[in-house]
């Protein structure tokens, strides 16, 4: 509950460490999204390193949680909602979601940051291929799952338990979930921060529903997906001058 006091759920040490991991990764993905062409990378293998590099994650993080069995069944079970009504949630959440994304570039418009957007990354790795769309609802279910479980489950207790501020855990964790975007560019990290604000939100304060913003992440990257697929149809058949 969010008057409760929060309590760590892991030694200062195993975050401080998760965070080193992001900084590292995420140094290490910028420099590989700047430095080759992605366009010659086979997207399967890539989705199915991309899923390994999840549960490894996500590994690590359970690895250094006190009560693991705990953690997972209150992140995983609802006692507020059935799994179907969890589902019905997610899509709520994911259209919010949307939302967030749409007003944070709405503002990221009146800025030079628009421009800073690496979508050559984004459509490299987007998939074209059926069998492609296949492997990548399962990257997507894994990012929703994991990165969940991590960021929405792990971290915003652990900032909770430190700060005593659930608000103020719920931005840095945001902050910190679009920074390990940083591959996709400057532009990105906005988008995605106002995306994980209102995950935290939903978790924090909407019954502590994580399987709802499981949905609604998953949904989120496998909708972009097809989004992309259908960009270079939408603008053939608008009017040229």
């Amino acid at each position: 509950m969010p008057n409760e006091t929060a309590k760590p759920i892991a030694h200062w040490l195993h975050t401080a460490g998760l965070l080193g991991l992001f900084v590292l990764t995420t140094t290490l993905t910028q420099h590989r999204a700047t430095t080759r062409d992605l366009t010659q990378t086979s997207r399967i293998p890539s989705y199915l390193i991309s899923i390994a590099m999840e549960l490894v994650l996500l590994a690590l993080v359970i690895a250094g949680i006190r009560k693991r069995r705990e953690f997972l069944l209150h992140a995983l079970r609802s006692r507020a909602h059935t799994f179907v009504e969890s589902l019905g949630i997610g899509a709520i959440v994911y259209v919010l979601g949307f939302m967030a994304i749409i007003a944070a570039g709405i503002v990221l418009s009146m800025t030079p940051l628009l421009h800073q957007r690496n979508e050559a990354v984004i459509l490299a790795i987007a998939p074209h291929t059926p069998l492609q769309f296949l492997v990548w609802f399962f990257v997507s279910l894994s990012a929703g799952v994991c990165e969940e479980l991590v960021f929405r489950g792990y971290l915003l207790q652990q900032l909770t338990a430190w700060t005593q501020r659930p608000t103020l855990s719920i931005i840095i964790g945001a902050l910190l979930f679009g920074s390990v975007h940083l591959y996709e560019g400057l532009g990105a990290i906005l988008p995605l921060a106002a995306l994980a604000l209102v995950y935290g939100f939903v978790v924090r304060y909407f019954k502590g529903d994580l399987r709802a913003v499981i949905v609604a992440h998953t949904l989120q990257d496998f909708i972009v997906a097809l989004l992309l697929l259908a960009r270079p149809y939408v603008e053939r058949m608008q009017p040229h001058p």
